[in-house]
């Protein structure tokens, strides 16, 4: 279980800030939900360390962020992916 407790703000560490990198590949999975129109499937396939979980999770993270909802499935290793 967590350990909780309380101390003023000014002995926190500061926030970390996300990289360039990291808001790039943000930008890249929404692009992926963006580009899908009706009756449409998009399809991912896992290259190099990547995995299909991997993947499941940046499209619905990122269709959270754009607000839209998302319907995903892994299907021979692939992840598709459609909006509705």
């Amino acid at each position: 279980m967590a350990v909780f407790r309380k101390l003023p703000a000014d002995q926190a560490p500061p926030p970390s800030r996300q990289t360039g990198r990291l808001t790039a590949r943000m930008r890249l999975y929404e692009d992926f939900v963006r580009q899908l129109g009706p009756n449409e499937v998009g399809e991912l396939r896992p290259e190099g360390n990547e995995t299909a979980r991997g993947l499941v999770l940046r499209i619905a993270r990122a269709a959270k962020r754009l607000n839209v909802k998302v319907e995903t499935w892994v299907y021979n290793g692939n992840v598709y992916f459609r909006t509705y």
